[in-house]
């Protein structure tokens, strides 16, 4: 494998200004940098490694075997599934196979790991329709995953991206056929559809609600679902905070939204969605961050000894104009109030990157234009 190596550092923030601190629903937060953030500090001193993957149309989603050094990606053209092995200490990439995942059009792309069935991973076919359950064959690098579970779309759907487990039910966004799809994924047969506008991207569950909601990036609004009773609502995207919600996910006692922006640029704003269906904004203020398009959200995993806080993704898929980069944003203990931010451009640019992957050591981005996987280093035991 192709390792390329930049060594650059996080960019420190001057203070600036206010005390950081969301005013209430509907309001921008000012953010101020905390020079003495243990994390923020240690986060300088690191490189960002790149490692070249083979090359594709698109490169889509990474996920983390459970309990195993391996990595899957998808690959959209031709329809591939990567397997990479990590040094079990640095989370270095050690080793890469690659494998077909049904016929080349069959445009594979979002993947979960399962709880329902551990150590399996769900995977979407845009091109073909179909859920699958992998079994990533973790005990070696060369082995082929298997396809254990091959469930095709109700009649009317069409190109599944999303899918996150709950349960007994997936969830699954079509950008096909706007709609978002909930399924037993023991009894493929329940299964209810909601309509959506152009396009459903993310589906998440609120933490505390327990409502359904999911993304519509070229619609500019979020939609939101009570199931398993009651009426869908829109949820309209201010135009003076931004556009084209994409990230959507659950976290520290929220639901968390990041707006990527238009083709004139981002605005480097990301919301968190209360059990209400309230939404706070926080637009980020750092110099290479603040015209960011925000395409993806992660969160520290539980007991990694860091934050609270949050990790963000700036994409050039939105305009050549802004910058493709992976932020990292601190909140203090109640969630609701900035108290750093600090952000590193990928070597790589007009990579058009795509989703973040965050582990108990590292942060990993895919670059969905270049076929090239971005790995930075992230200190444990800090906090």
């Amino acid at each position: 494998m192709d390792r390329r190596t930049f060594q650059r550092g996080l960019v420190a923030l001057g203070a600036a200004g206010g005390t950081g601190l969301a005013l209430g629903p509907g309001a921008a937060s000012a953010v101020s940098a905390d020079s003495g953030s243990a994390t923020l500090d240690a986060l300088r001193s690191r490189s960002v490694r790149e490692y070249a993957l083979p090359e594709a149309g698109q490169t889509h989603e990474p996920v983390k075997v459970p309990g195993a050094p391996l990595l899957l990606i998808t690959q959209w053209y031709p329809s591939r599934l990567l397997k990479l092995s990590l040094d079990p200490h640095t989370e270095q990439v050690t080793g890469l196979a690659q494998f077909p995942l049904g016929d080349d059009t069959d445009l594979p792309h979002g993947l979960a790991a399962s709880t329902r069935y551990p150590g399996r991973i769900w995977a979407t076919l845009e091109g073909a329709h179909h859920l699958l359950l992998l079994d990533p064959a973790p005990h070696s690098l060369q082995a082929a995953p298997r396809v254990l579970r091959d469930i095709p779309l109700p009649d009317g759907g069409k190109g599944p991206h999303y899918v996150g487990e709950y349960g007994d039910l997936l969830w699954v966004s079509l950008k096909g056929s706007n709609q978002v799809l909930a399924i037993d994924h023991r009894h493929p047969e329940r299964h209810w559809f909601f309509d959506a506008r152009a396009q459903p991207i993310f589906v998440g569950r609120h933490p505390v609600s327990g409502e359904f909601y999911a993304s519509q990036d070229k619609a500019g609004s979020l939609l939101r679902i009570p199931f398993p009773s009651g009426r869908t609502t829109q949820i309209a995207i201010p135009p003076e905070r931004g556009a084209t919600p994409v990230g959507l996910i659950a976290g520290l006692d929220a639901l968390w939204v990041a707006l990527l922006g238009t083709e004139g640029g981002g605005t480097g704003t990301f919301g968190r969605i209360d059990e209400r269906g309230r939404i706070t904004w926080y637009r980020l203020s750092s110099p290479m961050a603040r015209s960011a398009g925000l395409l993806h959200i992660a969160f520290d995993p539980p007991k990694s000894g860091r934050g609270p806080g949050l990790w963000l993704l700036g994409s050039s898929i939105i305009s050549d104009r802004v910058l493709d980069l992976i932020v990292r944003v601190e909140l203090d203990r109640s969630h609701r109030r900035i108290v750093a931010e600090e952000a590193v451009a990928l070597p790589t640019q007009l990579s058009k990157a795509h989703r973040l992957l965050v582990t108990r050591r590292s942060v990993f981005a895919t670059e969905m234009h270049s076929s090239t996987l971005a790995h930075l280093e992230v200190p444990q035991g800090h906090r």
